[in-house]
């Protein structure tokens, strides 16, 4: 696990196409991680998102293309998340 605060790009990079959970986290004007701590990572999604739970603000973003058709949005549009 890294400790060490790593720009959006540097973790793209080190953790190519990978779900990553990621504490102390600043976001810009988007909502987009710009910064963070990642203490999860993993290409299977249940991996990142299991148990045990941690007790701070997170947040789990996908470091490859989006594999929803049309885009994230659209599949949440469509599924009514």
């Amino acid at each position: 696990m890294n400790q060490q605060k790593m720009t959006w790009e540097e973790m793209k990079k080190a953790y190519p196409d990978e779900w990553l959970l990621i504490v102390e986290y600043e976001t810009d004007q988007f909502g987009g991680v710009k910064a963070g701590v990642v203490v999860r990572h993993s290409k299977d999604d249940q991996e990142v998102f299991r148990l045990p739970a941690i007790n701070k603000d997170c947040a789990f973003r996908y470091t490859g293309e989006c594999q929803f058709p049309g885009g994230l949005r659209a599949h949440a549009e469509h599924n009514h998340f």
